[in-house]
Formats: C-alpha cells, sequence, structure tokens
C-alpha cells in the first residue's frame, strides 16, 4: 500500500509521495490508480533524489503523463518536505524538467519560488477559432516557463462578446485551442484572462493539457498570463492572479533592461 498525504496550492490538488527510496518504478501505473482511487485531484508528486539539487519534483498529470512542471506544485512540494521533518531548510532547491527552482518560506506563511526566464515567447499572433457559430481569427499569446501556455483576454474576443469569466465555456473553449493544430504535436495549456486592474491585477481561468479539464488554479498559467499582462496590456508588476478558487497568487516580474532576468510565484501551500 503507497502511503500519500493530500495538498492543495492555491486549489491546485496533489497526491504527494515520499520516493525517496525509489520504492515507486513504475510512476505512470501507480498515478493511473491512485486517480482512479482519488477523484479530483490534479496529480501526483513524487519526491525523490536529485543530483543537481536538494530534491527532485518529479510530477505526474491526472492522466498518467510526467515531465511536466507544476508551479504550484513546488510550493506544495516544499511544504510536504518540511511537514514531513526531510528538511527544515527556510530555502528549498527542487529540481524539475531539468532546471532548478527555490522555495522560500515566507514569514506571512506563503511560499515564494523563483523560475528562470520564459523558454519561449510570442505575442499577439492569430489563431483561426470557432467559438459557439463563429469563426474568428482570435488574438493569442504564447508562452514557455517550462509549460507551454496559450494566454487570450476576453477584450480580445470579438464573437460572441464575454464580460465575465464564469460565462466561458471553458471545457469546449479551452480543448478548441489546447489541441489547436498550430500547437501541435505536443499542443498547450490555455489561460482566459480579464484584467481586473492596469495596476497590477488579473483574473484567469485555466485549461490543463494532461488533465485534459479546467483545474482551480495553475501556477505556470499564472506567471505566464502574468507576462503577457505586462508585454501587451501595460501592467505593472508584481501582478496578483485571481484563481476561480478564490486565492490569490503573485508573480514577480524581474527585468535586466527588455529582458526578463527572473521569475517568482508566491501563493499559499496546505495539506488537506
Amino acid at each position: 500500500m503507497i502511503k500519500f498525504r493530500k495538498y492543495s496550492g492555491a486549489g491546485n490538488t496533489f497526491l504527494m509521495i515520499n520516493n525517496l527510496d525509489n520504492k515507486v518504478e513504475d510512476r505512470r501505473k501507480t498515478v493511473i490508480k491512485l486517480m482512479g482511487e482519488n477523484k479530483g485531484f490534479d496529480g501526483v508528486i513524487f519526491v525523490e533524489h536529485s543530483s543537481i539539487a536538494d530534491y527532485h519534483m518529479n510530477y505526474f498529470n491526472r492522466d498518467g503523463t510526467g515531465d511536466a512542471l507544476c508551479g504550484n506544485g513546488l510550493r506544495c512540494t516544499a511544504r510536504y518536505i518540511n511537514d514531513e521533518k526531510i528538511s527544515d531548510s527556510k530555502i528549498i532547491l527542487l529540481e524539475a524538467v531539468n532546471n532548478i527552482f527555490d522555495c522560500e518560506f515566507c514569514y506571512d506563511g506563503e511560499i515564494k519560488t523563483g523560475f528562470p526566464p520564459p523558454v519561449k515567447m510570442k505575442f499577439n499572433f492569430k489563431l483561426k477559432v470557432q467559438f459557439e457559430e463563429w469563426w474568428q481569427l482570435l488574438n493569442a499569446s504564447y508562452v514557455d516557463v517550462g509549460s507551454p501556455h496559450i494566454v487570450v483576454f476576453l477584450d480580445d474576443i470579438e464573437k460572441p462578446v464575454v464580460k465575465e469569466l464564469s460565462k466561458i465555456p471553458i471545457d469546449v473553449w479551452g480543448r478548441n485551442i489546447r489541441m489547436h493544430r498550430d500547437l501541435m504535436p505536443e499542443g498547450a495549456n490555455v489561460n482566459f484572462v480579464k484584467v481586473i486592474s492596469n495596476d497590477g491585477e488579473i483574473a484567469i481561468r485555466s485549461f490543463e493539457r494532461g488533465v485534459e479539464a479546467e483545474t482551480k488554479a495553475c501556477g505556470t498559467g499564472a506567471i505566464s498570463s502574468a507576462i503577457v499582462a505586462l508585454a501587451t496590456k501595460g501592467m505593472k508588476e508584481p501582478v496578483k492572479v485571481m484563481t476561480i478558487s478564490g486565492e490569490y497568487l503573485t508573480a514577480g516580474i524581474q527585468m535586466e533592461g527588455n529582458r526578463i532576468k527572473k521569475l517568482t510565484l508566491k501563493g499559499n501551500a496546505v495539506e488537506i
């Protein structure tokens, strides 16, 4: 029997497993079994040894696919390591998708994670999509911070006109874009975004590949959306990102000239 604990990072939910002894070898089979027995969770995280960091966050999506980055999962992994008394360090270095991410325990109880600059960014390009009965060239942006994300702002959707995020049929529209032929073969996660304040607040809904559904929060989606808001909407940083769980994530974007030097994501991570 596999021992696990349940965690939430701003509403993104995971089963956490201590696999430092490497007893779980067939991770995909284990993930699919656990996801079948624990409905509603977004993925499984194995804490394992790392040759380049303190520990390895080995994340698997709900459908058993691995080799993915999960921003909220990084915070949950750091909290789990602390709760399990594996380490009591206030800064934990985690390996994920061949990068190192620093997780810092803050005085307010939240955790701030540092991310390297995006792998790729492309702003304001067109995707031909059909929303309901209308075909249109949708204005979109693409950011890869370890996971690929499409970002679409509500005011860029021409037909039908949508004023509120709650009105978006995200399982249909999200899958429509996630599987778009221009994004194949790997596809992308999809974020619909509404500007709340130009001073630095947005709200998002995220459709995640691998989960193949909407999640209550998406860390890499929050960072990607914040970057696009900064680049295309003239927004200031740090950017507060309201998730549909009702919790905020705070995305920090450190610039060096016209280039991004470092990214941070701060938010909650708790056992449930």
